[in-house]
């Protein structure tokens, strides 16, 4: 059971951090209507916003920033109680959307709310967390609470060590099936953009005349996300940029991640997805 104190919450919300409150999510009511996107870091989590909320409008561009039309649910808002965000939430129009790094324990609304979720081939997502990590700004490494690491070899031994991508898969594995849960692979959207559009369509029984599909098409690609990145860049509660300027949106690139990493550290990524995770799910993921 949750409680509306900040002293009572069930271990299952997670530890406390800046990019973390477990308070938020133990106490936020999910909808039916309720659209999440669940992605572990680096796994299209942007491009996923970018397209949710142009399907949602039919192609709008007349937005200051991706995370105020498509909110993080869990992290902390400087200067703001969590309840204060919470009452915030509750007064977005139906069907709201949500991003959130969570895991399927941490969810909230797992059983009813719509579920998007994308999957990124481990390596690239390391490498893309690596250069996002670099290209934070001082006052956002202030605000996380992290230190840039003085090289990859560095960066990549606590990226293994804190295993985010990996407790993310195992535990949205086994609900893959669930009627309410859509899976999208990263390398699948870079291939076919449309076909996943269509997929997305369909999940959410939404629809897509053919003036807004054109639109629709433009606005989530890579090109046109790229030369309006200020859009889909982090701010803080001042609007200041948290990343270097026009860093944000790198490459989206597959594959990208032999431009930096050892063959030891492919083969350390790859022996531990192979340890924890089903074949099934390997063979679905790619990795096999």
């Amino acid at each position: 059971m949750t409680s509306n104190s900040d002293q009572t919450i069930d271990p299952k919300w997670g530890e406390i951090s800046p990019m973390h409150d477990p308070r938020i999510l133990a106490n936020f009511k999910a909808r039916k209507t309720d659209i999440l996107i669940t992605t572990a870091p680096k796994a299209g989590t942007t491009w996923m916003q970018q397209i949710l909320h142009q399907l949602k409008t039919g192609g709008d561009v007349n937005f200051d920033s991706i995370d105020n039309v498509i909110p993080w649910l869990e992290i902390q808002r400087k200067g703001k109680h969590w309840s204060e965000i919470i009452a915030y939430f509750d007064t977005i129009k139906n069907p709201r959307i949500f991003k959130t790094h969570c895991t399927y324990q941490q969810t909230p609304g797992v059983d009813f709310a719509k579920i998007i979720l994308s999957s990124r081939d481990p390596r690239d997502a390391c490498i893309s967390f690596y250069h996002h990590t670099m290209n934070l700004t001082e006052n956002a490494c202030q605000m996380a609470d992290i230190k840039s690491p003085k090289d990859f070899d560095e960066y990549f031994r606590s990226w293994m060590e804190f295993g985010t991508w990996y407790r993310n898969i195992s535990s949205w594995w086994p609900h893959i099936n669930k009627q309410n849960i859509l899976w999208l692979r990263y390398e699948d959207m870079k291939a076919d953009l449309e076909k996943s559009i269509d997929q997305i369509l369909d999940f959410l029984d939404w629809k897509l005349d053919d003036t807004g599909r054109p639109k629709v098409l433009e606005y989530c690609s890579f090109q046109w996300m790229k030369a309006n990145s200020d859009k889909f860049t982090h701010r803080d509660e001042n609007g200041r940029l948290l990343f270097t300027p026009g860093s944000f949106i790198r490459k989206g690139s597959v594959g990208d991640y032999r431009s930096l990493m050892s063959k030891s550290q492919e083969k350390q990524i790859l022996d531990r997805a192979y340890k924890i995770l089903e074949p099934e799910c390997l063979k679905f993921l790619g990795l096999v």
